[in-house]
């Protein structure tokens, strides 16, 4: 039992009935097996007992069981309301039974009763960050500090509140005092290692990292954030093995498996590729988002069958999952099994825990099988429930393609919507062509893979990791703010009031939501896709071979119109743009648009970006 419960040894319980005495004896000792019947018998034959109830509502919280901890404990707050304790282990309660909201009241209750008790105080905060209040958390946290200044754990509480404000330096100072008071302080260790990660300090993050497990530190979460810094500083062979042990510390974090096999996969070390899914799912065949995240995985790479084979089997522990149909459902695409597939998605839209995601799915398949009428239903349905949703416009769009609707042709305007910019040359150089030579050299180094990421759609080529606008190279800030200039000049030409889903969230303030740079060879080139999290995207050429830029005669031209299905001569592309080095494309991420494979013995690089509207 924890200080907040009844403590203080064996004198303390001498005034307590024989059978409570028993109970909490049993309790303190960490049996609780042994404390369970004590506290039943107890109450069963005392039933308004106040500390009984607290105590044995506390041990079912500690149990899982928060329903009956919550009424026990309330049941004890109703005959005795004076008793802070029990305030503050219901807001436990409440906010580990996910209802953070009503925790708050409780905290407050407690406070008001005890206004020093530095527990509470604490958990209020904790309380106001799970809700995203983090002003109200630093100044429940000061509180704490204010109480006592040499509260080692107040100073992380602190310094996490600030983190997520993005005050890394105010951050860094809490976590900074809170190693001062607790030199052994593994988790201010670790904090540290993700700001200095955030700062773009990744070596410095390792050596806090290494220090927290020095100290003791043993998740799966220290080793997936040593790994994320291990790839910032390209050494890939250790981020594997960081990775490999975060996925055994948690073997069911979707986050630890998709790093992993991810740069397996990149690295060509193809033997272990996937291995991580299959020994999770042999652990708990139940693990439903393992199993997608592998049998999405399988798909990547045409593995369609075994693909299926993963998803049956998951559909036999929760056959009422409408991802796991979904799923299912794009194997049977890839296989040509359309009928089933279109069967497959309709049980996945009638499932209960169908989203708009799943009619958006079927309209798609739809499409495919030349049925626009009923895929236009689906299709509205799923823009309807999310309008800014990209995959959603995407295929409304090309339903309204298919059935000769004009507003196709008001929503997917090429001519006007792609826009083409000559990227302003940066002070430092004297014309394009240098800047570009410069910024190669940068982004050559970050392009360590040796095959494409198995997520993304490019074929016979690279791609960077990580945030690419979030590194400090000079070269990189230059490119950042010629494409910044670029990106107001293809704003300011949107309509101020217009229900277009482009122009609609026109804001004169936006940032990019992500960033990177790919490097294709010879025959390389992107899929047919579009953005789903973005809301203008972009390709800048930085270098581009000779012939190719010259003529599309051999390709690696970016072509926009053309579908990631087959809909017959209506999805021929609608416009090509030729490459040149120092050439901005930027166009709604709605759009549909990939690149023709290009024959040349010349890299072909660009960097991307998605940018978003800053909210509000």
């Amino acid at each position: 039992m924890k200080s907040s419960t009844v403590t203080g040894g064996t004198d303390r319980h001498s005034t307590l009935p024989p059978l409570l005495k028993q109970a909490v004896v049993a309790h303190e000792s960490g049996r609780l097996d042994d404390a369970y019947p004590l506290y039943r018998e107890f109450i069963a034959a005392t039933p308004g007992h106040p500390m009984a109830l607290h105590l044995f509502g506390l041990l079912h919280s500690q149990r899982g069981d928060y329903p009956t901890a919550i009424a026990l404990m309330q049941e004890s707050l109703r005959l005795y309301p004076e008793q802070a304790e029990v305030a503050n282990n219901l807001g436990n309660a409440l906010k580990r039974s996910g209802n953070p909201e009503a925790a708050l009241g409780w905290y407050r209750h407690a406070l008001e009763l005890q206004p020093r008790y530095v527990e509470a105080q604490r958990n209020l905060g904790l309380c106001q960050m799970a809700l995203e209040q983090n002003a109200d958390a630093v100044a429940s946290f000061e509180r704490c500090l204010e109480l006592d200044s040499r509260d080692a754990v107040a100073w992380l509480c602190l310094g996490n509140a600030h983190r997520c404000q993005d005050d890394l330096d105010a951050a860094i100072r809490c976590y900074d005092k809170a190693l001062e008071l607790r030199p052994d302080y593994a988790e201010a260790h670790h904090n540290l290692g993700l700001c200095r990660r955030l700062q773009l300090r990744s070596r410095d993050a390792l050596r806090h990292y290494d220090a927290a497990k020095r100290l003791g530190l043993d998740r799966a979460e220290l080793y997936l954030n040593m790994g994320n810094a291990l790839v910032d500083i390209q050494e890939e062979h250790a981020a594997i093995d960081a990775y490999r042990a975060a996925v055994t510390r948690n073997p069911f974090n979707i986050d630890n498996h998709l790093n992993l096999n991810s740069l397996l996969w990149q690295h060509e070390l193809l033997d272990d590729y996937l291995a991580s899914y299959r020994e999770a799912l042999d652990q708990d065949p139940g693990a439903e988002s393992v199993r997608r995240a592998y049998a999405i995985a399988l798909n990547q790479k045409d593995d369609f069958e075994a693909a299926e084979k993963v998803l049956e089997q998951g559909l036999r522990y929760s056959p009422q999952s409408s991802d796991l149909k979904t799923l299912l459902a794009f194997t049977l695409e890839g296989q040509g099994r359309w009928e089933e597939a279109l069967k497959t998605h309709a049980e996945a839209i009638n499932s209960p825990d169908a989203d708009p995601n799943h009619e958006i799915n079927y309209a798609r398949a739809l499409l495919a099988c030349k049925r626009p009428e009923e895929a236009l239903q689906h299709a509205e349905l799923g823009a309807l429930r999310m309008p800014f949703n990209q995959r959603a416009l995407a295929y409304l769009g090309l339903c309204w393609r298919l059935l000769g609707d004009e507003r196709d042709a008001i929503m997917n305007d090429y001519e006007n919507l792609v826009a083409v910019f000559d990227l302003p040359v940066a002070a430092a150089y004297p014309a394009i062509a240098d800047f570009n030579d410069a910024l190669a050299t940068v982004l050559n180094r970050l392009h360590v893979g040796k095959r494409h990421p198995p997520e993304q759609t490019l074929r016979g080529g690279s791609q960077t990791t990580g945030d690419l606008f979030d590194r400090s190279e000079p070269e990189i800030r230059d490119l950042v703010s010629g494409l910044e200039e670029c990106i107001h000049a293809y704003v300011s030409r949107f309509p101020a009031e217009s229900e277009h889903p482009l122009f609609t969230r026109r804001k004169d303030q936006f940032h990019f939501a992500a960033s990177w740079s790919v490097r294709l060879a010879r025959d390389g080139y992107h899929t047919m896709h579009i953005h789903p999290l973005g809301w203008i995207s972009s390709a800048y050429y930085v270098q581009v071979p000779g012939e190719v830029a010259e003529s599309d005669e051999f390709g690696g031209g970016l072509k926009f119109g053309e579908p990631d299905i087959d809909i017959g001569p209506e999805g021929a592309a609608r416009r090509q743009i030729q490459p040149r080095p120092g050439r901005l494309a930027l166009f709604p991420s709605y759009m549909w648009h990939g690149t023709v494979p290009f024959q040349s013995d010349e890299p072909r690089m660009t960097v991307a970006f998605d940018v978003v509207p800053e909210k509000p």
